[in-house]
């Protein structure tokens, strides 16, 4: 009587025998645009829960944040929230949530402050259309510093909160003639207030508090 011997148990696919098995999954590509015509609908259609920006035609898919990028900006999100819900101030969302800038370009700040919620009525719920107050992890100095900010000017938010995890610190953005003015940076020391949401600030050692 011989024992049946069950196949080995392993967590990794077979290694690619050929060159032509090394190939990305082109089929699967060829499921979407190429870059330069991807239309706002093909964007807001994307699946899945990725970081993806989108400008004229063209997307960029953003890096994963890592776990203590989520750790601040989590600390920033979760203050916030409980302030505007308390006081009945409007919506606070977080990442994934495209915010249009400009006519064909959609950033994703990693939080996001607004009035009023209403999306456009033909898109149903897939994008922000205005925003007061928008906040990034300087993950990407001249995408947050550079980019993102004069984006951000440009569609009139009123205020832009930088989180610089290197330093520790905050720096506030306020616009000012269409330009931003820079208050700050604030310390650990220090206690960040907003200019746009009524009486919400928090201490920047609790915005790195792990």
């Amino acid at each position: 009587m011989t024992t049946a011997t069950l196949p080995e148990l392993t967590t990794s696919p077979p290694k690619p025998t050929a060159l032509a098995e090394c190939e990305p999954a082109w089929d699967v590509a060829r499921l979407f645009p190429n870059q330069g015509v991807w239309s706002k609908y093909d964007y807001l259609d994307l699946p899945g829960n990725r970081l993806v920006e989108y400008d004229n035609g063209r997307i960029e898919v953003l890096p994963m944040p890592s776990i203590r990028h989520q750790v601040v900006l989590g600390n920033i999100f979760v203050s916030l929230r409980v302030h505007v819900q308390s006081h009945e101030l409007g919506t606070v969302l977080c990442a994934p949530m495209p915010l249009l800038v400009a006519q064909l370009k959609f950033r994703e700040p990693d939080i996001v402050f607004t009035r009023s919620a209403a999306p456009e009525e033909s898109d149903g719920d897939k994008y922000l259309g205005n925003a007061e107050l928008v906040s990034e992890g300087a993950s990407n100095r001249k995408r947050d510093l550079i980019d993102k900010r004069a984006d951000y000017a440009k569609a009139g938010i009123t205020e832009y909160w930088l989180v610089d995890p290197e330093p520790q610190e905050v720096t506030v953005l306020e616009l000012q003639g269409g330009e931003y003015v820079e208050l700050g940076p604030f310390g650990l020391s220090d206690v960040v207030r907003s200019t746009v949401v009524p009486g919400f600030e928090i201490p920047v050692a609790k915005v790195f508090a792990k």
